[in-house]
């Protein structure tokens, strides 16, 4: 898989799927949790409260994973991501702004409830906005065979080209 192939099959994953799954862990013990979530770049933004579980366990721990996975009718079609990486909350203003730009971006709700300044007010103060930074991206897609993998890693949020095939698809 060249870097353009790989770039152009998780560019479209990020954009296509609303929701990633966010795995934290905290105290040796693993949670899981789904958040809508926008790409910038391979950066994913989204937005959580702080009293959440996933939110409080980054705190402590902002090391995590993600998947991100279309909906399939057959597992011939599977094909996600799974990335590793860290995760934290946006902390300057110029980050908070960036991250807010870019999910509304992908989601027209998300504008729909910033039209409404009460709604936005109490939203705002529940819900912050979040980086995850992926150190290493692996792309599964079993149309290309089953179990074919191919990854990237990351250093400081630049990918270090080309894609590795971790493991060539076997003929479905």
């Amino acid at each position: 898989m060249t870097r353009e192939e790989f770039q152009s099959a998780t560019g479209a994953l990020l954009r296509e799927v609303a929701p990633m799954t966010l795995a934290t862990c905290a105290d040796n013990v693993p949670w899981a949790s789904d958040v809508y979530f926008a790409a910038s770049g391979f950066d994913l933004v989204f937005f959580s409260s702080l009293d959440s579980r996933h939110c409080r366990n980054l705190a402590v721990n902002p090391t995590c994973a993600v998947t991100v996975h279309a909906p399939v009718a057959t597992w011939r079609n599977i094909r996600g991501l799974q990335m590793e990486g860290v995760a934290g909350l946006a902390a300057t203003a110029g980050e908070k702004a960036s991250a807010l730009a870019t999910y509304l971006d992908k989601f027209s709700f998300a504008r729909d409830l910033m039209a409404n300044p009460v709604s936005t007010v109490r939203t705002v103060f529940r819900a912050h906005a979040h980086v995850f930074r992926p150190a290493r991206i692996r792309y599964l897609d079993n149309r290309l065979g089953i179990g074919a993998r191919f990854s990237i890693d990351l250093a400081d949020g630049t990918p270090v080209w080309p894609p590795r095939q971790e493991k060539p698809g076997l003929a479905p």
